[in-house]
């Protein structure tokens, strides 16, 4: 048994024997229903099933069904609380939760569900609690959090509930833990201030949990409620404000908020999970939100500011809740978005998340009380009870029924809530509840309605302006007590109104100097009160009821010290712990001795008579403990509860370090009398308490219950108790029992948020029965408004009542002084009257009434003095005005072009036209593009122009080889002695040396521009890489592989802001002028309209009053509106010139004289005898007016009247016509009158005429520009706008400038570093080839003199001893430097002795004598110029041989050189590249900024396009403006693209057939070479007997011609006869070793060849058996013909290879040089290539070795032909001409390049265009025998395979030669293809599938064959055949006229050549003969060779289609 369960048994013991002692049963009280749980705790909600909810409630698990609303309950094991609930959500484990138990065992409980048995026991975890808890993705692990003291986090594998890892975690709270979903070794951790990242680690140790944590930098430090861990171990994390906080390697990589800087979340989020790329947060302030998390992912915020801003994608707000925790209904269901949520708040929701749907509404599914319950009654005449919480609601609960009823929201923070009792309320049902806000308010409760229960506010009261801290209410029910923190007690007089409803009439208050925290009423003296304080103190208060209006006129202050007692706590807590430590120490020792002297009574019993030292036995030899100083709190306590004794003492309920003892105090001691310690409960703060008869119930600070049984002799006697864990064991604490009115139920509250209903079995008292029906609101009560916090208390309402009472007093007062004023000015007003009514002679003036002088000038200089007061205070405002004025003037004006007018219509109903505030560029604007012009000058230079300066090549022709017949001799010293015929020979041969040394550089030259084929042209290679780059891919600048241009700069910016001003500035100004001259003109036309208005008021002078018509009404001009500019002229002046005397005596006032200041005209000037006015019309019209005597008329007549008036007036010529009439009248003056008037109408008529066509057309055009003020406007708006944007990014932009520019700077000089090296290396390279260039000419004039030499003493008989003069080496100077050196010396002097033995032992073998000649004399018979030309040539060879010492030293040091170089100059191109990149980088963050600016664009709806289905057109968010042009562009781009593939087919054909027309012509051209070759092999083994080399052989020629000419011939002959007997003896021993190195080397190479044939056979057909099983399994009938052609093959080639055999037979007997066999045939150019070929080995003389054949030799791919072999010589000439051409002569190169050429073609043949390491070393080997070693090296490994691949690309290229066969095979596969295509796409129309075939195989022959090839013979064969194999082909299926339909209009779309019907109908009809004969008469046992030659190929891609 372990110690766990012996532990267990002994507690169970205890509990046993502790029952035995206890007199009253444990099921006194039981726990009948909760009516809530925690729901501010974090994730205290777990969906066990879909229908089931568990959460945690105090010491409780509740299991909640949703569909019955019903709530069962489960005690914990320990009853110490649950520190966390939660489920493993695997599928293998969803019956599974688990709940972690706080207290002295915390342990972790896996319950199965519904037995609700405990599977697995998790032990030892933690030493107190715990707090979070979380299991892995798989299920199989589990992570539990402890929690203070040892917050130690603990992985377990639950299973076998054992520890897998343990470490301690953080030093506070954690609050979760996650493990990784991605990552099974990661974990994180959070909690109050601190994020922690775990990781299982394998060390050498062993398994190690490693947590690193999170460092918040300069971020804030935030509680951590909720993470998720990403792929790439990122983690994402909430924070206190709501947003989002991006982990990376445990620093914070940026926050992540809203657009705006507005928070995700405006309270902490709790739960962050993510899926699909979507990040789904949930957060406190009841918000759902989704997250595009990729957008974040892509963000790349500064340094200095990181931030990532993003808005969600959805949005959910559940309601006004606060989510604390979600659990998914179907967790494994993907199209569940349903949840339930936990609501801090109080409650549990339904919520729908959908993003894919409609979301359904949430709905509550439970309610209770969110946060802590701080008071709670019970009904006294109903089962109801009511709680209030912190929040300061208020919940009424029907317990009988076990549901809530009402729940009643408050504006302020509870406190406390009173039931009032039935002594004062006769209802029953009235409430008073108190509140932070200081008010006090009074509620009917009508229960009247049991399904609508209401709450009504009666009466509320604020009598305090701090918070209220306690309530209590008088026994007798007649008094009511607030508390509040301004340490004061509010007294109300309870009573009864008119509607027997309870009333509160305020008393006053009394004052404290304590905050009161508790009441307690004196059981006897009603009106005596206990007051407990918080800060410790304790008053006792004598309460005067009888308080009268006066007494509370002025203040409600009723404070009465006598009536007042006092006392202090203080802490003894200290010292009774101290007693209590030494009254154990001294029992332990006092046991300790009795122990002792037992012992020593035993020892002297066992011996007497022995003598023990009692003291010293029995001493103590334990030293005294240091005791503990005594603590006493600095900060006083606070007293919970307190109450009256029978010792007339008080017991009082301490806080803090005070708890766990019940403390007895009175008045009139310093310190509490007696103190009781509570057993179980030390330092256990006691809330709450409640008596019921003999029983004392206790609410603890743990959430426990204890019920204490009352000793009836002794009070303070509570050993009997039972403790019941009811609450949270962390912060359960109780503040209230209650309770009921039948004593039959106990109500407990905790801060925990739970409330428990407990049936109590003990002794009940009965308070009052219960009402049936409880009365309503009593009619003619109404709800009161309620009051306002800001709103004034009592006191502060007394006082303000004052001070208005004071205020009025006042003012009364002031109006009586006032009245008296009024009536002395009364009496002055009638005195002044009375004098203004006397004469003014006898007026009495105000001088008069001046008593003194003195008083006068007292006056003037009292006004003066205040003058000039005034005028120095208003100095400072006169030049702050002026300065204003300036500074207005200049802000507002002086930069404005104009200012803003506006011109209105004339007549017109339309609103007039203004101008714009249009600004002037300025100077300012000049500069800055000055500026800008300097800055693009400087960005220039400082651009990154990325160019190396290219080496230089050598383009010089090569000199042609010296001519070496001369023997070193000067030719112009011998050519004249040349023959004519010598001398044309010569000439010949210099010309053609000339002719190939130009020829093979004519020939490199145009190799070097010869386009390689296995690359593509640069021009085409740059378009492809710009398609890939921009094909298909538009580069918008938000991405991230948008790469700036160094155009971007900010001076670009500038230019673009600049231009942009300018071009708002053109327009608006140009519309401001236009408006301009339209005011002038509007000028000039009220100016025309005003003469013509005084004109016509002249002409209305004259005529009759009805013909008078005045002008149309005109507006008149606005001038302020239209000319703003006449309101800026300055009219006055500074001062108004007024003096002190001018206004002394009040004569006058101040405004009098300023008027009488005004200037006065003067009429001196005016002449009274002017005569100008005479000249005036008017005047003159005046005259004629009063003459004609117009006035006369009343009106002018009509023009009939007028014409019957005039018809009866006399003619002219009658006197009568001048002469009166009988009525008085004149005719002539009657006719003139009626003229004149007529004129006056006719001028009337004409100026209203163009007086209203003048307005109509100035309203016209003040229209039309007001239309295009509105376009202009709208052009401006957007202008504004976009120049705003140019300005955000130009700030952007200027703000990076500084960070670019050094950039750029960097970079700039990295790539001038580099390109200098660069420079330097060329240079030293170009140093180095022209040095190496020296040593090949020095190396070419040595082999020259040795010539020369040998040529000049050949054959002498002293040549042994002139050649040891020639041949001796020249030795450089010793130069003692040392011992190092001296030892180089010597050995430089062994070397050279040595070189000198050599030298000697180099005799002449013809020469036997022994004695060896002096070189210093010249011997006998040798001619003493040939003795001094040795020396000379020796001298000459020395020079030399230093010199090219000397270059090759230099050689040597210019390489090393160029190597140091190389390496610094890849450190410098690494970092200009990282230069470089860091630009890039910075300017495509610079760019993702700019990207961050906003600019509008106007768009119209036709330019909307590519919607998707279902998109808002509206939502323009993730649209793309693109630019018109370029998508026409586009649009034109396709239409090319099109015509491109079309003309591109066409050419496609066109060529294809120019390539078969080539290959022709080319094979042709072959023919002929060999053709010729042949000839002239021909011609010269006719005339040579042996092939030879003309430039040889004319060299020779003139070699024995010039030596003829220069030496003796006789001497000559004999050295020559001699010399060949030598050769030939030489010769024959080469021969020999030769035969016998061939025979060596031939089998060698028989059995390589055999060997790897039969390796190329077996893997062939090894190829074949895999491929083609199908046809093997069913073989054909027995085909020889292919067999048999195979064998005339392999027949042909052996009789070619006898041949060759002949001719070289033939050839060695001639003694000439051996041919190559390929010159030994014709080849027939019409003839199939050999199947039989040679395989070529490399030897020094480029000999070409037949290979062994053997019977599968056919297999084998053709040899080259010599166009092969030019082209492949061509390529390796110019390679090598690239490797080592510099360091040797061109006519090496070629040497080298010939013989290298054909070794590499028969690798190439041999090799199959392989490459591997040990074909590489053979190349090597192989081709070290044709070039010098001293060239060789310079060809690396990757050039050697560079050049090898070449080679094979030219034998891959000759063999790419069209075939028809296999292109007609290909076809028809191709077709087969199609076919099962269209029949797998369920095409209804391939019916015909013969037909179908057939057409799509012409299409395809008539795009890739000629027309001649298309009709061929053999064409029709090929297509039979292919056909033939099909068996389910049948050829009367063909239908040729649908066959040519289709074809022609397939030639029609996409062919340029016309194609007609005839020879389509031709090939067609052949087909179908030529099928259906062969179906009719094949024999079924023959297949064609062509069947078996396909079977043989590598079959195609089946088609898998069942013909």
């Amino acid at each position: 048994m372990d110690t766990t369960q012996e532990s267990e048994l002994l507690g169970e013991e205890e509990e046993l024997e502790n029952e035995n002692d206890i007199s009253f049963p444990r099921e006194i009280v039981s726990v009948e229903h909760s009516f809530g749980y925690d729901c501010k705790k974090l994730f205290n909600l777990v969906l066990v099933d879909s229908d089931t909810l568990v959460f945690a409630s105090g010491n409780f698990l509740n299991y909640f069904s949703i569909s019955r609303q019903e709530i069962s309950f489960q005690e914990t094991v320990y009853g110490c609380g649950v520190g966390f609930i939660t489920k493993n959500e695997h599928p293998d484990f969803t019956n599974l939760f688990t709940v972690g138990e706080n207290g002295a065992r915390p342990t972790v409980f896996i319950y199965e569900y519904p037995s609700l048995n405990v599977r697995v026991k998790l032990l030892n975890a933690a030493q107190n609690c715990f707090t979070a808890g979380s299991y892995n993705k798989t299920g199989e692990l589990f992570a539990s959090q402890a929690g203070y003291p040892d917050f130690i986090i603990t992985i377990w594998r639950w299973e076998k509930a054992e520890v897998v890892l343990r470490a301690k975690s953080f030093q506070s709270d954690i609050l979760f833990v996650h493990f990784s979903e991605h990552n099974p070794i990661l974990l994180c951790s959070s909690g109050l201030s601190h994020i922690k990242f775990w990781k299982m680690a394998n060390t050498f140790t062993g398994l190690k949990l490693k947590g690193d944590l999170g460092r918040f930098g300069k971020t804030d430090f935030s509680d951590i409620y909720a993470m998720y861990m990403l792929q790439d171990e990122n983690v994402i994390s909430g924070s206190d404000w709501g947003n989002m906080l991006l982990w990376q390697a445990g620093l914070i990589k940026f926050e992540i908020c809203r657009k705006g800087r507005k928070p995700c979340h405006t309270k902490p989020i709790t739960r962050i999970t993510m899926k699909n790329g979507e990040v789904t947060t949930v957060g406190m302030d009841g918000y759902v939100r989704v997250w595009y998390w990729e957008t974040v992912d892509l963000a790349d915020p500064p340094e200095d500011d990181l931030f990532v801003e993003i808005d969600p994608i959805y949005e959910f707000k559940i309601a006004d809740v606060e989510l604390r925790c979600m659990q998914k209904i179907h967790p494994f269901d993907e199209s569940d978005f349903t949840h339930y949520a936990q609501d801090g708040n109080g409650g549990i929701w339904f919520c729908d998340i959908n993003t894919y749907d409609v979301p359904q509404k949430p709905r509550k599914l439970y309610s209770c009380i969110g946060g802590r319950v701080l008071a709670a009654q019970m009904s006294p005449v109903s089962p109801h009870f009511l709680c209030m919480s912190e929040s300061g609601k208020l919940f009424v609960y029907q317990y009988d029924e076990q549901r809530l009823i009402l729940e009643k929201e408050f504006p302020a923070e509870g406190v406390d809530v009173i039931w009032l009792d039935t002594n004062i309320s006769v209802k029953g049902t009235e409430l008073v509840a108190a509140f932070k806000d200081g008010i006090l308010r009074q509620m009917y409760l009508d229960l009247s309605n049991g399904e609508r229960p209401k709450m009504t506010r009666v009466r509320a009261f604020k009598a305090h302006t701090s918070p209220i801290t306690a309530l209590t209410v008088s026994r007798d029910s007649s008094l009511l007590l607030t508390g509040s923190a301004d340490k004061s007690i509010f007294i109300y007089q309870l009573s009864r109104d008119e509607h027997q409803l309870v009333d509160m009439h305020p008393l006053g208050f009394v004052q404290f100097a304590a905050i009161p925290n508790c009441f307690y009423w004196h059981e006897t003296e009603p009106t005596v009160v206990l007051v407990g304080c918080k800060s410790g103190d304790l008053y006792e208060y004598n309460i005067r009821t009888e308080v009268t209006d006066r007494e509370t006129y002025l203040s409600y202050n009723i404070t009465e010290n006598s009536r007042m007692r006092h006392t202090k706590f203080a802490s003894i807590k200290s010292r009774i712990r101290r007693d209590i430590h030494r009254e154990n120490v001294k029992k332990r020792k006092e046991r300790k001795r009795e122990r002792k002297m037992n012992e020593v009574e035993k020892l002297k019993k066992a011996n007497p008579g022995l003598q023990i030292d009692i003291e010293s036995a029995l001493a103590d030899s334990e030293p005294d403990e240091e005791e503990e100083p005594l603590h006493i709190p600095a900060v006083p306590n606070a007293i919970i509860w307190l109450r009256y004794t029978l010792r007339d003492t008080i017991w009082v309920s301490m806080a803090g370090y005070d708890a766990g003892y019940i403390y007895e105090l009175e008045f009139n001691a310093a310190e509490p009398v007696r103190a009781t310690i509570i057993a179980e409960a030390d330092d256990i703060e006691i809330h709450s308490y409640c008596i019921i008869d003999e029983f004392i119930i206790f609410g603890l600070h743990n959430g426990r219950i204890r019920i204490n049984r009352i000793n009836p002799d002794n009070f303070t006697d509570l050993s009997e108790f039972r403790i019941y864990p009811m609450h949270d064991g962390l912060k359960g604490t109780i503040p209230k029992i209650d309770i009921s009115y039948s004593g039959e139920h106990l109500l407990t509250i905790g801060y925990d948020g739970n409330v428990f209903l407990h049936k109590w079995n003990g002794p009940k008292i009965v308070r009052n029965k219960v009402r049936d029906n409880l009365p309503p609101l009593p009619e003619g009560v109404t709800q009161i408004p309620d009051i306002e916090p800001e709103a004034c208390s009592l006191e502060q309402e007394k006082i303000n009542a004052e001070l208005r009472r004071q205020q009025e007093a006042a003012d009364a007062h002031d109006r009586d002084v006032l009245s008296k004023i009024g009536a002395l000015q009364n009496v002055y007003f009638d005195i002044i009257r009375i004098n203004e009514e006397l004469p003014p002679g006898l007026r009495a003036k105000d001088t008069d009434l001046l008593l003194d002088d003195r008083i006068t000038r007292q006056i003037r200089n009292e006004l003066q003095a205040e003058l000039d007061d005034v005028r120095e205070d208003l100095a400072y405002d006169l030049e702050f005005a002026q300065v204003g004025h300036t500074k207005l003037y200049n802000h507002f004006l002086k930069e404005l072009v104009q200012i803003p007018f506006t011109v209105a219509p004339l007549r017109a109903n339309v609103p007039g036209v203004s101008t714009f505030r249009l600004q002037a560029l300025g100077e300012e604007h000049a500069q800055i593009k000055q500026d800008i012009e300097d800055r693009l000058k400087r960005e220039h230079d400082m651009g990154l122009h990325d160019y190396v300066a290219p080496e230089r090549s050598d383009e010089s022709i090569g000199e042609p080889p010296p001519e070496s017949f001369f023997f070193g001799r000067d030719p112009k010293s011998i050519e004249p002695r040349f023959s004519r015929k010598m001398m044309r020979l010569l000439t010949r041969y210099r010309k053609r040396q000339i002719f190939e040394v130009r020829r093979i550089f004519d020939w490199d030259k145009l190799e070097r521009q010869k386009p390689d084929p296995n690359r593509n042209h640069p021009d085409d290679d740059a378009q492809i890489e710009d398609a890939k780059r921009n094909l298909g891919d538009f580069k918008l600048k938000i991405g991230s592989d948008y790469e700036p241009k160094s155009s971007e700069t900010l001076t670009q910016k500038y230019i673009e802001v600049v231009e942009c001003r300018e071009q708002y500035f053109a327009m608006v100004d140009a519309f401001n002028q236009m408006v301009l001259d339209l005011r002038e003109r509007k000028g000039e036309l009220d100016q025309f309209i005003s003469n013509k208005r005084n004109r016509l008021a002249v002409i209305h002078n004259y005529l009759p009053e009805p013909d008078r018509q005045p002008l149309d009404p005109i507006q008149e001009t606005d001038m302020d509106l239209e000319y703003p500019e006449l309101n800026l002229i300055e009219h006055y002046t500074p001062g108004c010139g007024v003096e002190i005397d001018d206004i002394l005596t009040l004569e006058h006032s101040v405004d009098q004289v300023i008027a009488r200041m005004a200037p006065i005209r003067s009429t001196a000037n005016v002449s009274l005898f002017s005569l100008h006015g005479l000249d005036v019309p008017e005047l003159h019209e005046h005259t004629a007016f009063t003459m004609l005597q117009i006035s006369k008329l009343n009106r002018s007549l009509p023009n009939a009247e007028l014409d019957e008036e005039l018809l009866k007036l006399p003619p002219k010529s009658d006197p009568a016509y001048f002469e009166l009439n009988d009525d008085g009248q004149v005719p002539y003056m009657m006719e003139t009158r009626h003229r004149w008037l007529r004129q006056l109408l006719v001028e009337q008529d004409a100026i209203r005429t163009e007086v209203d066509e003048e307005v109509r057309q100035f309203d016209k055009a003040l229209e039309k520009l007001q239309v295009r003020r509105f376009h202009v406007k709208l052009d401006a708006e957007f202008m504004t706008a976009f120049m705003n944007s140019l300005n955000q990014e130009l700030y952007i932009l200027r703000d990076s400038e500084e960070i670019e520019t050094q950039l750029l700077l960097n970079a700039k000089t990295a790539m001038s570093t580099r390109n200098d090296l660069q420079m330097v290396i060329n240079s030293t390279n170009r140093q180095l080839d022209e040095l190496r260039r020296n040593i090949d000419k020095l190396g070419e004039q040595i082999v020259a003199l040795q010539v020369l030499f040998a040529t000049t003493v050949k054959g002498h008989k002293f040549f042994d001893f002139l050649r040891r003069i020639f041949k001796k080496k020249w030795r450089p100077p010793k130069v003692a430097r040392g011992d190092d050196e001296s030892s180089s010396s010597s050995s430089s002097s062994s070397s050279s002795s040595e070189d000198e033995q050599a030298d000697n032992k180099s005799l002449d073998s013809l020469d036997m004598t022994t004695i060896r000649l002096d070189e210093a004399t010249c011997p006998t018979g040798l001619d003493r110029s040939l003795y001094d030309l040795a020396f000379s040539m020796r001298s000459d060879r020395h020079d030399l041989e230093r010199n090219v010492r000397d270059l090759t030293r230099d050689v040597e040091n210019k390489r090393k050189e160029i190597a140091e170089m190389q390496i610094k100059m890849k450190f410098h191109e690494e970092v200009y590249q990282r230069e470089k990149n860091a630009l890039l980088q910075f300017r495509r963050n610079r760019q993702q900024e700019v990207n961050k600016v906003n600019i509008s664009a106007i768009l119209r709806m036709d330019q909307l396009q590519h919607f998707y289905d279902g998109d808002d057109y509206r939502d323009l968010s993730k649209a793309i403006l693109f630019d018109a042009d370029m998508l026409v562009d586009l649009r034109r781009r396709a239409d090319q693209l099109s015509e491109e593939t079309l003309a591109t087919k066409r050419w496609h054909r066109i060529n294809f057939i120019h390539l078969r027309r080539m290959n022709t012509d080319i094979k042709f051209m072959r023919f002929e070479i060999t053709r010729l070759e042949e000839e002239i092999r021909q011609a010269m083994m006719k005339k040579f007997g042996i092939i030879v080399n003309l430039d040889e052989l004319e060299e020779e020629v003139l070699r024995r011609y010039i030596f003829d000419l220069e030496t003796n011939a006789e001497d000559e002959l004999k050295a020559l006869e001699k010399e060949l007997l030598e050769k030939q003896k030489e010769l024959s021993r080469c021969e020999e070793e030769l035969v016998l190195e061939t025979q060596n080397n031939t089998e060698k190479v028989n059995i390589m060849t055999v060997l790897r044939e039969e390796n190329n056979i077996l893997r062939t057909l090894l190829d074949i058996q895999n491929k083609n099983y199908a046809k093997w399994a069913n073989p054909n009938a027995l085909n020889l013909s292919y067999d048999i052609e195979k064998l005339r093959g392999i027949e042909k080639s052996l009789l070619d290879q006898i041949e060759c055999l002949e001719r070289e037979i033939c050839a060695l007997r001639l003694k000439s040089k051996p041919l190559q066999i390929n010159y030994e045939f014709e080849v027939d150019p019409n003839a199939q290539p050999q199947v039989v070929t040679s395989e070529i080995l490399p030897n020094d003389d480029a000999m070409v070795c037949p290979a062994i054949l053997n019977v599968d030799a056919y297999m084998l791919p053709p040899m080259a032909d010599e166009f092969i072999m030019d082209r492949v010589q061509t390529i390796v000439q110019k390679s090598f001409n690239r490797f080592f051409g510099k360091s040797t002569t061109p006519e090496n190169v070629r040497k080298f390049a010939q013989r290298s050429s054909l070794y590499l073609c028969q690798a190439a043949y041999s090799f199959q265009g392989r490459y591997t390491d040990r074909i590489a070393e053979c190349i090597t080997e192989h081709l070290q025998t044709f070039v010098p070693k001293k060239y060789f090296i310079h060809i690396s490994g990757e050039e050697l395979r560079k050049l090898f691949n070449e080679v094979v690309a030219v034998f891959d290229y000759e063999r790419s030669d069209v075939n028809t066969e296999e292109l007609i095979s290909g076809i028809f596969d191709h077709a087969k293809d199609s076919l099962c295509a269209h029949v797998h796409l369920g095409d209804s129309e391939v019916v015909n599938r013969t037909h179908f075939i057939v057409a799509h195989m012409f299409k395809e022959l008539i795009e890739v064959l000629p027309l001649e090839e298309f009709q061929a013979d053999e064409t029709l064969r090929m297509i039979v055949d292919v056909l033939e194999r099909e068996p389910m082909v049948d050829p009367r299926a063909i239908a040729v006229e649908q066959l040519i339909d289709s074809t022609l209009q397939h030639a029609q779309e996409n062919l340029i050549d016309g194609i007609t019907a005839v020879p389509i109908r031709s090939l067609g009809s052949s087909i179908q003969r030529d099928l259906i004969k062969r179906r009719q008469y094949k024999q079924p046992s023959c297949e064609s060779p062509m069947s078996v030659r396909i079977a043989t190929k590598k079959p195609g891609t089946s088609s898998g289609l069942p013909f």
